[in-house]
C-alpha cells in the first residue's frame, strides 16, 4: 500500500478535500455561545471595564508632563499618580474577573455541545460507525472540542479586548491629533491584507494538522483494540512502522503551521516599527515647531506602542481561533449527519410492541451494501408465528445481513419484510428492536458488573421486567453461575467485568449474551451462532432453558454447525444470497444438495476428531 492511500485510509473525504471557511459554523458557535448570556454578558461588562482603564493609562502620562512635571505642581502629579494607581487596580480586577467568567463559559458552551454530539451519535444509524473508524469520532468528541474550549479560555478574552482596546486607541489617536493619527494609521492597510493572507493559510494548515490527528487516533485506536492480535501474530515492528508514517505525516503538518505563523507574527512587528517610525518623525517635528505639547506626543508613542502590543496577541491568538474554527467544522459536520431515530425518541424507555404474533415475511427482498453488489437476490420467505426456522449457509452467503435488515439496522434496497402483515417501515425503530431478543455470537460487554451488562443499569431491574429478571436469575442457577448475580443475601460480590470481559471466556460472553436477550422476554428470538464457542454440556442447558423460555414464540436461528439447527421446524439454505433449499432436516438431507453436503462434511469432521481424541 502506497503512502497515500494508507493515509487515506484513515482521513475523512471532508478533511481532506474542504477548503473554505464556514460562515455557518461560526454562527452556529455564536448561537451556542449566546445561549449562556449571564458569563458572557458579565464577562463582556468587565472587558469594557478593563479597556476602558487600559485606555486611560497613557493619557495620565501626557497629563502627567503637560500639568503636573514641566509647571513642577506636585499636589498634581500625587493625585495623577493615585488615579493612576486607581486604574491600575480597575484593570487587573476586570482581568481577574473576565477570565474566570470566559473560562466558565468555555467549559459550559463546550459541555453543550460535547452533550449534543454524543447525544447525535447514538442516533446515527449503525451502517455509518462501519464507514468511520472509532479514534476519528472520538477525536470530534474530545481534541476537537477541547480545541473549541480552548479558544474561550484563552482566545476568546484576549481577542474581544485587545479588538475593543485597538478600536479606542484609533479613536483618541484622531482626537489628539487628527493628522498624526493618519500618518501612524497609514500602515494599516498593507497590515490587513497581510493579515487575510496569513490567515487564509493558516485555516487550511489547522484543518490539515486536525485531520491528520484525526487518523493518528483512528490508527491508534484500532491498534489497541487488536493488541492481542498483534502479540499473538508478532507484528510490533511491522505497526511499528506504521505508526511511526502516520505520525510524522502528523508532524509535518504541524511544522507547516508553524512555519506560516513563524512568518505572520515578525510581519506584525515589521509594520508596528513601521508606524512607530513615522509618529516619531513627524511628532517630533510638530513638538519641535510648538504645534503639539510635550506631553501629547508621550501619550501619543504610548498608545502607538499600545495598540500594536494588542495586535501582536490577536495575531498570536488568532492561531487558536483559526485552529478552533477548524475543529467546529468537523463538530458541526458530524452533527449534520442524518440521524436514524429522532432526539424525542431516544428520552423515552423503548416499549416492545404489543399483540406481536412473530409472523415474518420476507418478500422479494433484494440488498447491496455498496451499488448494486448484491447480497441478498430477490429473497422470498415466510416464517409462522411461534415456528422455529434455522439459516445456514458458507460464509458470506447473506445469513448475518438477513438479522440485520430485521433489526432495521439497514433497509433493502427492493422489496419488503413484513411483521404481522405490516411493513417494518410502518414499526417505530426502538419498539421493533425491544421485541427481538438478539444473542450474537460475540456478546459487546461494557465495563461494569454482569448484571449491569444484562440489565442495562436499570434502577430496579426486578422490578422493571420481573419475568425477565427471574427467568436469567434461574438460567444462572442451573448453570451454576449464580455467583455472577451476587443475589442479595449470599454474601457474594457480583462478577465485576474489565473492559470488553477480558476476564471471561468467548463461551461465558454468550451465556451473558444469552442471558441480555432472556432479560428482554422477547417475542422473536434470533440466535446469530449463539452456541458456538461453548461446550456441549452448556450448550444443551442453554438449549433447554430457551425452549421454556420461548414457548409459543418465533425463533431464527443462524448457524454454521448443522447440529445447531437440526430441531428447526424449517431450514433455509442460502447460496451467495439466492434461497436455494428449504425443508426439515430429513427432507434436506434426502434432497441431497448443498445442505446434505455439508452435513456429511461437518460428520466425517466429528468422527475424524473424536477418533483423534480417542
Amino acid at each position: 500500500m502506497s503512502n497515500q492511500n494508507f493515509l487515506d485510509h484513515y482521513l475523512d473525504v471532508e478533511e481532506r478535500y474542504s477548503k473554505k471557511i464556514g460562515k455557518k459554523n461560526l454562527r452556529r458557535l455564536v448561537e451556542l455561545t449566546f445561549k449562556q448570556w449571564k458569563p458572557l454578558s458579565t464577562g463582556l461588562a468587565l472587558v469594557i471595564v478593563g479597556t476602558a482603564a487600559s485606555l486611560l493609562e497613557p493619557r495620565l502620562f501626557g497629563y502627567a508632563i503637560d500639568d503636573a512635571i514641566i509647571p513642577r505642581n506636585w499636589n498634581k502629579l500625587i493625585q495623577i499618580a493615585v488615579v493612576f494607581l486607581i486604574v491600575i487596580c480597575v484593570r487587573v480586577v476586570a482581568a481577574i474577573g473576565q477570565s474566570y467568567l470566559f473560562e466558565v463559559l468555555g467549559q459550559k458552551v463546550t459541555s453543550d455541545l460535547r452533550s449534543q454530539l454524543f447525544s447525535h451519535l447514538q442516533r446515527l444509524p449503525s451502517s455509518l460507525f462501519n464507514k468511520h473508524p472509532t479514534g476519528r469520532l472520538m477525536t470530534r468528541v474530545t481534541n476537537d472540542i477541547a480545541s473549541l474550549n480552548e479558544m474561550f479560555s484563552n482566545g476568546f478574552v484576549s481577542v474581544v479586548g485587545n479588538i475593543l482596546l485597538v478600536l479606542g486607541i484609533l479613536v483618541i489617536l484622531l482626537v489628539l491629533d487628527f493628522k498624526l493619527g493618519l500618518v501612524a494609521m497609514a500602515v494599516f492597510p498593507m497590515m490587513l491584507a497581510t493579515s487575510v493572507y496569513f490567515s487564509v493559510r493558516l485555516k487550511i494548515s489547522y484543518r490539515d494538522a486536525r485531520g491528520k490527528l484525526s487518523a493518528l487516533n483512528a490508527f491508534l485506536a484500532e491498534n489497541l483494540i487488536g493488541m492481542r492480535v498483534v502479540h499473538l501474530f508478532n507484528r510490533q515492528n511491522i505497526n511499528l512502522a506504521r505508526f511511526d508514517r502516520i505520525n510524522q505525516w502528523y508532524t509535518e503538518a504541524q511544522i507547516g503551521t508553524v512555519r506560516v505563523f513563524a512568518l505572520f507574527q515578525p510581519s506584525i512587528t515589521v509594520f508596528a516599527g513601521i508606524a512607530l517610525s513615522l509618529v516619531i518623525y513627524h511628532g517630533g517635528q510638530a513638538t519641535l515647531i510648538g504645534s503639539l505639547k510635550p506631553g501629547v506626543l508621550v501619550a501619543f508613542f504610548a498608545y502607538v506602542q499600545s495598540m500594536f502590543q494588542p495586535m501582536r496577541e490577536i495575531a498570536d491568538k488568532w492561531n487558536i481561533f483559526l485552529s478552533a474554527m477548524a475543529s467546529a467544522e468537523r463538530v458541526f459536520s458530524v452533527l449534520e449527519w442524518p440521524v436514524e431515530l429522532r432526539d424525542e425518541e431516544t428520552k423515552a424507555p423503548a416499549r416492545p410492541l404489543v399483540g406481536v404474533q412473530g409472523h415474518l415475511i420476507f418478500e422479494n427482498v433484494w440488498f447491496a451494501y455498496e451499488d448494486e453488489k448484491w447480497i441478498l437476490r430477490d429473497f422470498n420467505l415466510e416464517i409462522y408465528p411461534g415456528s422455529k426456522v434455522g439459516i445456514v449457509g458458507h460464509t458470506g452467503a447473506g445469513k448475518t445481513t438477513l438479522i440485520a435488515l430485521l433489526m432495521r439496522l439497514y433497509e433493502p434496497q427492493k422489496g419488503r419484510i413484513l411483521l404481522d402483515g405490516k411493513d417494518l417501515k410502518e414499526y417505530d425503530r426502538r419498539s421493533l428492536r425491544a421485541t427481538f431478543g438478539v444473542v450474537q455470537q460475540d456478546a459487546f460487554l461494557f465495563s461494569g458488573t454482569f448484571k449491569d451488562n444484562i440489565t442495562f443499569w436499570a434502577a430496579d431491574p426486578s422490578h422493571e421486567n420481573a419475568s425477565g429478571f427471574f427467568k436469567v436469575s434461574a438460567l444462572l442457577t442451573r448453570l451454576g453461575l449464580e455467583k455472577w448475580w451476587g443475589p442479595q443475601g449470599s454474601g457474594q460480590p457480583e462478577l465485576h467485568l474489565q473492559e470488553r470481559g477480558a476476564n471471561l471466556s468467548i463461551g461465558e460472553k454468550q451465556v451473558l449474551g444469552f442471558s441480555r436477550a432472556l432479560y428482554s422476554d422477547p417475542k422473536v428470538w434470533i440466535l446469530d451462532e449463539a452456541t458456538s464457542n461453548m461446550d456441549s454440556g452448556s450448550e444443551h442447558e442453554l438449549e433447554q432453558a430457551l425452549d421454556n423460555a420461548a414457548q409459543g414464540d418465533t425463533m431464527i436461528m443462524v448457524a454454521h454447525r448443522l447440529a445447531t439447527v437440526r430441531r428447526a421446524d424449517t431450514i433455509v439454505v442460502l447460496n451467495k444470497g439466492v434461497l436455494i433449499e428449504k425443508g426439515n432436516h430429513t427432507e434436506l438431507l434426502n434432497q441431497n444438495g448443498l445442505y446434505a453436503r455439508l452435513h456429511r462434511y461437518q460428520v466425517a469432521q466429528a468422527k475424524q476428531a473424536e477418533s483423534q481424541n480417542v
